[in-house]
């Protein structure tokens, strides 16, 4: 509206790439059952400011809320409604609506895994669909153009789980669960997709857990957190080596809680945490103390996760529905230790 060369200089795949290389500061993104929220927390006073959000006209809603998938260079993935995707931009509002891939038993939402990532390799960006069956679903973004087949059927080595798991989370072009394996005899083990190969390889977990556990990153560093399972409890792991299951090292939290998510690193080391999908404190790492963490808004209920402000711009239209319906099969998955 300003100037037209200033929006091509915005919008050129350098300048973004610039940006994303030089944007180092996190917003939280948080959902509730029927809203988006964005938390500056770094502003002097700190609120939740509702953001606008692609939605469906349709009673049909997700009981859990609005999911998040993930994030990813500005772009965040949410499922709104059961096996309803939008990958949307919430600094600029585009955004464009990918379809479900009907795979698995018991219809579209028998999945119990999804992420979302970038493959910086072929740069792309996938939405991953995981069922209780030997299928894979991965949508290209980059490919999806209404006319050609951007989704796969990859083998899925993973036990059925009676619940869906916590989204995967992407680190060093990878997305990470922690699945149980068949042929494991029911063991947890770290398996992480990546999205340049579609190939999937494991790592250890530091402790057994009662019903599993879920993923975070922490900066730049895997994170593993049990499962809400009914137990309270004190801590949670952080990966200080990439792939190496001897580096897991405990971070205490003096008040144990049933669910906790570390967000990223705040002010003098303390860590921001999402307590109990209720509540966010800053941990001290030193010796676990915790204080909470003043948000004005903020719902009684939420899920957390973070984004970067950024000015990439989908390559579809955002009034478009992608048609990426189209699968083809093939058996080249492997899982290897």
């Amino acid at each position: 509206c300003v100037s037209k060369s200033w929006g091509s200089r915005i919008s050129d795949s350098e300048f973004v790439k610039a940006h994303l290389h030089r944007a180092q500061f996190n917003r939280l993104i948080l959902s509730s059952v029927n809203s988006l929220y964005s938390i500056d927390h770094e502003n002097e006073v700190v609120a939740a400011v509702e953001i606008d959000y692609p939605k469906e006209q349709t009673q049909n809603r997700n009981p859990h809320g609005i999911q998040i998938i993930g994030s990813c260079n500005g772009l965040v993935c949410i499922m709104p409604q059961p096996d309803i995707f939008f990958i949307f931009n919430p600094a600029t509002h585009e955004s464009t609506r990918l379809p479900y891939a009907l795979i698995g038993y018991g219809g579209p939402c028998s999945a119990i895994a999804y992420g979302f990532g970038y493959a910086a390799p072929i740069d792309d960006y996938k939405l991953v669909k995981a069922a209780p069956s030997p299928a894979m679903a991965v949508f290209s973004l980059r490919l999806g153009d209404g006319e050609t087949s951007t989704g796969f059927f990859y083998e899925n080595l993973i036990e059925s789980e009676k619940d869906p798991l916590p989204p995967g989370t992407l680190l060093n072009c990878a997305l990470h669960w922690v699945f149980k394996v068949r042929g494991y005899g029911g063991k947890c083990v770290i398996a992480a997709f990546d999205l340049d190969t579609d190939k999937f390889s494991n790592m250890p977990v530091p402790e057994t857990a009662v019903s599993g556990f879920s993923t975070g990153v922490l900066n730049g560093r895997l994170c593993l957190m049990h499962r809400e399972d009914g137990l309270r409890r004190g801590h949670f792991w952080v990966m200080m080596e990439y792939g190496v299951g001897d580096s897991w090292t405990r971070i205490l939290v003096e008040e144990p809680c049933l669910v906790v998510k570390p967000l990223c690193l705040w002010k003098n080391s303390m860590i921001l945490i999402a307590k109990d999908k209720k509540e966010l404190v800053l941990c001290d790492p030193k010796n676990g103390t915790c204080k909470s963490f003043e948000v004005n808004g903020i719902p009684d209920m939420f899920y957390a996760d973070v984004y970067v402000e950024s000015p990439l711009s989908l390559q579809c239209s955002p009034k478009r529905t992608v048609n990426l319906s189209c699968f083809a099969c093939v058996s080249d998955c492997e899982f290897t230790d």
